[in-house]
């Protein structure tokens, strides 16, 4: 189960890494798309879903892993 769980947390890295790298790419290309008359919406919207996905699982990761070797239920709030 864990390995499942390890496996899940690794596509969420990537997942996050690769979020990060469009928005670099993004900000860097911004004029120039702009200019070719493209719009970033589709970009946009992968982030807006790419983000939230990420993030959230990989903390809900975090936490199981503290919760897993210190014995303790770890809670936020």
């Amino acid at each position: 189960m864990m390995f499942a769980l390890a496996g899940l947390a690794a596509a969420a890295l990537v997942l996050f890494i690769t979020a990060i790298g469009v928005t670099i790419w993004l900000c860097r290309n911004r004029e120039r798309r702009r200019a070719d008359g493209k719009t970033n919406v589709g970009w946009v919207v992968f982030l807006v879903i790419a983000y939230p996905l990420s993030v959230s699982y990989l903390v809900f990761f975090v936490l199981l892993m503290v919760s897993a070797f210190t014995g303790e239920s770890v809670t936020v709030g």
